[in-house]
């Protein structure tokens, strides 16, 4: 999903906790919830949007709204 998905679902309290998880070169966003779209946050081409560094990860959801995340390394 799209950070503009995300943050329409989140207002409308359509996501659950973030996951971040940790992958090969950076961490990737995964948004669960009652919806039908791709949970992993995606770059505008669609492909998985990879953060080089955890705080950034970090920063993109509290801007979305969320208060809490959960990091799996």
């Amino acid at each position: 999903m799209k950070l503009k998905e995300a943050e329409i679902l989140f207002n409308v309290n359509a996501l659950q906790e973030p996951v971040i998880t940790k992958q090969e070169g950076g961490w990737i966003v995964t948004l669960a919830g009652s919806h039908k779209l791709t949970p992993t946050l995606e770059t505008s081409q669609g492909h998985a949007r990879l953060f080089k560094k955890l705080d950034a990860a970090v920063g993109v959801l509290f801007e979305v709204g969320f208060g809490e995340v959960k990091i799996v390394k």
